[in-house]
């Protein structure tokens, strides 16, 4: 009898406890299935393709990726937790078939975030969510899923602050004794936003402090910046621009670069909304010299940036890794893959501080046809800012890109998306094809299947 109502109290327990938290919680998620077709990322169609990589794998040619997510998350008051478990693949028997002798592909949490609001002016938060410095802008710095650990918060109606602390590389070498710093990179930044004005007409300013401890590389490097974001009427302009300046600890070599974007959006109407955008990065003129000039952020992520981004688009793919003379990784929108030597930041930590930098000029517009078709349409001409490292009489200009999305939305929980984009090679990408190459476009054509609830 005593046991018996121990093991009932106990269950009660249990039951009182979880109600409240069953309450506030709730499950979301989405599959997008995604057939797609990569041609030509070395611009020779006299070969066959080189394997390139993207979030599902390594491939290249016709494959379909799945993204595969199952989310859930609960809060109260003051506290907030959210986690999204992923699996992320190409299609094929290894991944899918989880008998004997296949694994099948890890399903593990993707993005986490937990948070803890002290008071409106300090809340406590960690985990590795998607976070970002200059997303809002034009992504030159950083953006990605690392882990952190945080403090932000409203100080005033008129001023926000994030205090982050970025752990991408942290992991000591087994049965070796070295510093305990080693292989370590670490990310630390602060961002004050001040607001000005109200309703149709305002704007954000936002400086920026970043230091980039990289020991991994033996580099460090501190970047200050500012951000602007507005909106005057139907004119919405932003602009960022980024200062790097820094050094390798074992050698003589400095980091000394800059990089910058501006633009403008029109909101004329729901069905046409034209932009006009400037990016540009440095470029390094001499490889063999003692200053690294190339910028290169903490990585760039271009690619998902509300102007001129697009999630999908060739040159937000991998063209790189022996793919592409233009050596950029995923997401990157500049070449700081390419020129090689002074190798620090980027994704992976393989971007190299002699690339030749870039200016894309970029025009578009995006807009709803009607309540369940939409569009963006977007042309960038692309110049290297320096080709002193890339060889010998090769030319600024690097090539244009012509990116088409179109979106039907069938319900609230299931879409299509259809994306063709090219990258047509100027004389600066064809000058560093081998002789006898029969230069062509690169392209991406993706079809995304998207069920979300």
């Amino acid at each position: 009898m005593r046991k018996g109502l121990i093991v009932l109290l106990a269950v009660f327990s249990v039951v009182a406890f979880a109600l409240p938290a069953m309450a506030d919680t709730s499950f979301f998620g989405y599959a997008r299935i995604m057939p797609t077709y990569y041609s030509n990322f070395d611009f020779d169609d006299s070969k066959p393709d080189a394997g390139t990589s993207n979030e599902g794998g390594n491939i290249s040619g016709e494959h379909i990726r799945g993204e595969l997510r199952l989310g859930w998350k609960a809060g109260g008051d003051k506290w907030k937790i959210s986690m999204i478990a992923e699996s992320d693949i190409i299609y094929n028997k290894n991944n899918v078939d989880r008998t004997a002798g296949f694994d099948g592909e890890t399903f593990g949490i993707e993005r986490a975030e937990f948070s803890y609001a002290f008071s409106p002016a300090l809340e406590l938060f960690t985990g590795w969510p998607v976070s970002a410095i200059d997303i809002g802008s034009g992504g030159i710095l950083y953006g990605d899923d690392h882990p952190i650990f945080g403090f932000r918060g409203k100080l005033t109606d008129n001023l926000k602050y994030q205090l982050v602390y970025i752990s991408i590389q942290n992991q000591a070498t087994l049965g070796l004794s070295e510093s305990t710093v080693a292989n370590d990179w670490r990310v630390y930044f602060l961002k004050p936003e001040f607001s000005f004005g109200t309703g149709s007409a305002n704007m954000t300013l936002n400086p920026i402090v970043a230091y980039s401890d990289n020991r991994a590389r033996d580099a460090k490097v501190t970047y200050y910046g500012l951000e602007g974001i507005g909106k005057f009427g139907f004119v919405k302009p932003s602009f960022e621009v980024i200062l790097a300046d820094g050094e390798f600890r074992n050698s003589n070599v400095d980091i000394s670069s800059y990089a910058a974007f501006a633009g403008v959006e029109l909101g004329l109407s729901k069905a046409f909304n034209p932009y006009i955008a400037v990016r540009y990065t440095q470029g390094d003129d001499d490889a063999t010299d003692n200053d690294a000039e190339g910028f290169v952020g903490i990585t760039d992520i271009g690619r998902f940036t509300p102007l001129m981004g697009m999630d999908g688009n060739v040159f937000g793919e991998h063209l790189a890794s022996g793919a592409s003379p233009w050596n950029s990784p995923l997401y990157s929108y500049a070449p700081d893959r390419a020129g090689g030597g002074n190798q620090y930041g980027g994704i992976s930590n393989l971007s190299s501080g002699n690339n030749p930098g870039s200016m894309i000029f970029a025009v578009g517009a995006k807009g709803a046809i009607s309540e369940q078709l939409s569009y963006k349409a977007q042309l960038f001409g692309v110049w290297y800012d320096d080709t002193a490292n890339l060889g010998a009489n090769v030319d600024d200009y690097a090539g244009t890109t012509f990116d088409l999305l179109l979106k039907y939305d069938f319900s609230k929980n299931f879409s299509a998306t259809y994306i063709g984009s090219v990258f047509v090679p100027g004389d600066g990408i064809k000058d560093q094809l081998a002789a006898g190459a029969d230069d062509t476009f690169a392209s991406v054509n993706t079809l995304q299947l998207v069920w979300t609830y």
